[in-house]
C-alpha cells in the first residue's frame, strides 16, 4: 500500500508520461480541467494531489483510468486511436483557421481587382484589405475561444477591437465630414481596457483554484 508521499510521485510521473504520449501541454490540460498550468505542473512534480473528479476527468482526456494514474494498476499503453484523435484535433485548430484567414484575404483581393476596374470606386479598392481585418480577426477570435489558450483569446480579440474601431474610423473618415472622430479611438481604448482587466481576473482565478 503505498502512503501520500508515494502516491503522490506515481501520480505525478504517470500524469507527465500520459500527457506527452498523447501531445498535450501542462496549458492545454490545465484549460481542459479549468486549473493553471502551475497547478498541472505541482502535480506533475508530485507536490500535491487535485481531487477524485478531477482525476477521473485527466483519466478521460488522456485515455487511462484512474487507477493507473494513483498506482493501483500497472502501466497501460494509451490506445493509438486516442494519440490520434488529440494529434487530429491539434492539426485542425492550426489548419481551419489559417485556412479561414486565408480565405478572408483571398475574397478580399478579388474585391480589390473588381473595384479597381471600376472607375468611380477605383480610389478606395485598397481599403478592401483594411475593411477585411476586422471579419478575419471574428473568425480567429471564435476559433481562438474553441480551440486556443487565454493568450491567443486575448491576443486575437484585441486584434478584433483595433481593427474594427480602425475600419470604422476609416469609413467615417472617407464618406463623411464628422469633426474630431478620432476620438473614437479613446472608446476603443477603454474596451481595451475592459478586455485586459476580464483577462486577468480569469487568469487569477484559475491561478488561485
Amino acid at each position: 500500500m503505498l502512503n501520500e508521499d508515494e502516491i503522490k510521485k506515481v501520480f505525478g510521473e504517470r500524469l507527465t508520461e500520459a500527457r506527452k504520449r498523447c501531445g498535450i501541454t501542462q496549458l492545454s490540460l490545465a484549460e481542459k480541467l479549468n486549473y493553471s498550468d502551475k497547478a498541472v505542473s505541482k502535480w506533475e512534480r508530485g507536490e500535491s494531489l487535485p481531487d477524485i473528479f478531477t482525476i477521473m476527468k485527466i483519466g478521460e482526456t488522456l485515455g487511462v483510468t484512474m487507477s493507473y494514474l494513483l498506482g493501483e494498476e500497472e502501466k497501460p499503453t494509451v490506445p493509438e486511436k486516442i494519440v490520434n484523435e488529440k494529434r487530429s484535433r491539434r492539426s485542425i485548430s492550426v489548419f481551419v483557421p489559417l485556412v479561414s484567414a486565408l480565405g478572408i484575404y483571398f475574397i478580399a483581393s478579388v474585391l480589390f481587382l473588381i473595384f479597381k476596374q471600376i472607375p468611380s470606386v477605383a480610389p478606395y479598392a485598397d481599403y478592401s484589405f483594411l475593411f477585411a481585418l476586422p471579419v478575419m480577426f471574428i473568425t480567429l477570435s471564435v476559433f481562438s475561444f474553441i480551440w486556443w489558450h487565454n493568450i491567443s483569446q486575448f491576443i486575437s480579440l484585441s486584434l478584433l477591437i483595433w481593427s474594427t474601431f480602425a475600419s470604422i474610423y476609416t469609413a467615417v473618415d472617407l464618406f463623411t465630414n464628422l469633426p474630431d472622430f478620432k476620438y473614437i479611438f479613446l472608446s476603443c481604448a477603454i474596451l481595451q481596457i475592459i478586455c485586459i482587466i476580464v483577462f486577468v481576473f480569469v487568469h487569477f482565478k484559475k491561478k488561485n483554484k
